[in-house]
């Protein structure tokens, strides 16, 4: 009897059966996602079903779409090749069949850590929903979970650990790289911001604001040629600066172009479109 339910217990459940090619169907579909996503970044054309104000238009324009220069979906793209090739490498090779898991572990513990981060500025700062972004990171927390429930780990309280550190590791790069870089502005950016000058399109806003910084980083260092009011000099609270309550200004940031009024975050191509400036042209150019 004891040899029976000692048997039973090492026999592996479904999940663990059926996991790599679990892993490789979610690390594939991630590979795509993410090579579109890298293709249209490149190329600078809109994302299918991602255009117009705001959402993921605005989420896949922010100053978090690059990481070290590169499409931060190429950074994602790196991720699930690493875990599809770890997935259907054959046991015949020795050191794949020895660290194929504990290097699953290593790689998919750093991609949530870092989807986790992306999760946060997709809801906290920039408050857009973006379904790609979203679906990655579903991509990422399924594979996750097969990672965790679909091997037989040995020591859960090294697991753990090993977890946190990997975690920890990867969420201060991750700041640590966002914090220092400064993404060159784009073409459009630059040439939309001489184009707000010349007309007189203002921008008025609070330095303690939010959407504010978020309309700021659309444009990058472009922004400097932006025309811009401080409404809030003296911090919030405080009363408002008297060319804003002239203006009318109640919430930030608001746009006041050729006499119209447009308040919260605004894509560059929305705000393109309110100060007639000539995308056509601007596309044609590049």
């Amino acid at each position: 009897m004891a040899s029976y339910l000692k048997l039973k217990a090492q026999e592996e459940t479904w999940l663990q059966r059926h996991s790599r090619l679990i892993l490789a169907i979610l690390a594939g579909l991630g590979s795509l996602l993410t090579a579109y996503l890298t293709y249209t970044k490149l190329t600078e054309q809109p994302a299918a079903f991602c255009t117009g104000d705001g959402g993921c238009d605005l989420v896949l324009s922010s100053r978090w779409a690059e990481f070290l220069g590169i499409p931060t979906a190429a950074v994602g793209l790196l991720g699930f090749l690493g875990v599809l090739a770890l997935a259907v490498l054959p046991d015949g090779i020795p050191l794949v069949k020895r660290w194929r898991w504990p290097a699953l572990f290593g790689l998919v513990s750093a991609m949530t850590a870092f989807e986790m981060y992306m999760l946060y500025l997709m809801v906290a700062v920039l408050r857009q929903f973006c379904m790609y972004c979203t679906t990655a990171i579903i991509l990422v927390a399924g594979l996750w979970l097969v990672t965790m429930l679909g091997h037989r780990w040995l020591d859960g309280g090294k697991l753990a650990f090993s977890y946190i550190l990997v975690a920890f590791l990867t969420l201060v790069t991750t700041i640590g790289v966002y914090a220092n870089q400064v993404p060159p502005p784009s073409p459009l950016a630059v040439g939309l911001a001489a184009h707000l000058r010349q007309i007189g399109g203002t921008m008025y806003g609070a330095y303690w604001c939010p959407h504010c910084q978020e309309q700021k980083e659309l444009f990058g260092s472009a922004f400097e040629q932006v025309p811009y009011v401080e409404c809030s000099p003296n911090g919030p609270g405080t009363p408002q600066a008297r060319e804003c309550t002239e203006a009318g200004i109640t919430s930030y940031p608001t746009w006041i172009i050729n006499g119209r009024t447009y308040t919260g975050v605004r894509s560059l191509e929305a705000l393109a479109v309110a100060s007639g400036y000539p995308l056509e042209e601007h596309d044609s150019s590049q």
